[in-house]
Parts: C-alpha cells; structure tokens; sequence
C-alpha cells in the first residue's frame, strides 16, 4: 500500500507543477495584444485554470481521507489480533503504532512476556 501511496504522491506532484505552470502561462499570456487582463480570453484561461486548481485539491481531500479511513480500519484489526493473541487491551501506545509486528507479539506471548 505504500508504494501506492508514493505513487499517487508522485502524480499529485506531478500534477500541482502542470497547474503551477499553466498559471505562469496565463500571465505570460496576458501580454499578447487582445489578451490582456480582463479580456474574455483571459477570463476563460482563468477560470479554467481555478476549476481544475479546486477539483485537485478536491481530489486530495478525498484521497488523505481514504487514507486516513484505511490506516484506522488496519489500526482497528491490529488491535483485534494483539486482543486474540495476548487476551488484553493493547495499552495506546501500540494501538497507534501501524508498524506493529503481529508475529513478534505472538513470540513474546507464547515465551512468558504477557501475562495470561
């Protein structure tokens, strides 16, 4: 999931340079003679250019909150898995740690480390 992750931070990099760019571009358009600021050419540019600005960082919302959604779901299932393999809560600490090594907690639980 992580390399999904990088990929979509990639493109949304990717992304935020093209809209970057195409703003530069309108202005460096509104030096052409009947494109200047406040011209219906000018206007469109623009207006195109914050539509596809907002729906970005539209899309970015959506995707941080997916992401949020998926890494509390897998918090919630680690949680379960300590549950079942120690029989008690996991203290906070180890329910915020998403890099919890299930197995390891099983290890340490059949050599004495938890109490039953």
């Amino acid at each position: 999931m992580e390399k999904d992750v990088d990929e979509v931070g990639k493109v949304a990099r990717n992304v935020k340079a093209k809209l970057e760019a195409i703003s530069k571009d309108n202005l460096a358009n509104r030096q052409k003679l009947g494109c200047g600021k406040g011209t219906g050419v000018d206007r469109s540019r623009t207006n195109m250019t914050n539509a596809l600005t907002k729906k970005f960082r539209d899309l970015m919302i959506e995707f941080q909150t997916l992401r949020q959604r998926i890494q509390d779901e897998y918090r919630e299932v680690v949680e379960r898995r300590v549950i079942t393999v120690t029989g008690t809560r996991p203290d906070e600490e180890v329910s915020q740690n998403n890099e919890i090594n299930i197995w390891a907690v099983m290890v340490k639980w059949n050599y004495g480390c938890y109490p039953n």
